[in-house]
């Protein structure tokens, strides 16, 4: 384990790969854009954390996650907007603190070629996005320890009392409205690079030119990726699939 705050890895610079190093040196003004979960890491924050919140006592929703894991095996899109509403009537403020909680004690398992790649386009000016289809909060404690300039997920509706509704507020964040939402954010200034991992960052990898990076794709994705053209970091030997993508 590393002895690193939230078990990052000691730096390893050699990782970055050449079709990284090729982008241009001065990133001012350019986006490069990071999908997060089996992206820069393996885990599934939005998961492990809501699993950690049910058996913590602190939602009183777990009865939901039967259905959340059939609906995302149906649909991806709509599991993912289904997450939220695991937090329904949670206060905002108590949601932050408790997701802050939950990063300063759990340890990640990240993909060290991305994260160098991620620490490389920083160091060069490049704007920074992790652009997620989980709850766009869970992903906010990123900003204290990465040089991550903002996240872009699946917004929480609030109440007038500052409570999560369970619903979506404005745009969705996944399969082509990744794609959407970055480029109404963006505009249509450069994006040198996207990576992502599977059919939800199709449209987003896309947006990346030059590089688009597929990372640990399954092999349907994998073979999507090499027919578009784009670079594939392959799966590891000790690769698993989530389970809830398995029945």
């Amino acid at each position: 384990m590393s002895d690193m705050p939230y078990n990052l890895p000691e730096r390893q610079p050699d990782l970055v790969p050449p079709f990284v190093r090729a982008l241009p040196v001065d990133g001012r003004g350019k986006l490069a854009i990071f999908d997060a979960d089996g992206t820069v890491w393996r885990d599934d924050v939005a998961d492990d954390f809501c699993r950690w919140m049910i058996d913590s006592g602190h939602v009183d929703t777990g009865h939901r996650w039967p259905e959340y894991l059939r609906i995302y095996r149906e649909d991806h899109g709509v599991g993912c907007a289904f997450m939220l509403t695991f937090y329904e009537s949670l206060p905002l403020a108590e949601f932050h603190r408790l997701i802050r909680t939950w990063w300063g004690g759990a340890d990640r398992r990240w993909i060290p070629e991305v994260l160098e790649s991620l620490y490389l386009l920083a160091d060069r000016g490049y704007t920074i996005w992790v652009v997620t289809g989980s709850p766009t909060d869970t992903m906010l404690p990123l900003l204290d320890f990465l040089p991550v300039h903002r996240i872009i997920g699946m917004d929480f509706e609030v109440d007038a009392k500052g409570r999560i509704t369970g619903r979506v507020d404005g745009m969705p964040c996944t399969d082509e409205h990744k794609a959407r939402k970055v480029r109404h954010l963006w505009g249509e200034s450069p994006i040198p690079f996207a990576a992502g991992n599977g059919s939800l960052d199709g449209a987003m990898i896309a947006l990346g030119a030059p590089v688009r990076w597929s990372i640990y794709p399954n092999p349907a994705f994998e073979a999507h990726s090499r027919a578009q053209g784009w670079e594939v970091l392959p799966r590891p030997a000790d690769f698993v699939e989530e389970a809830k993508l398995t029945p």
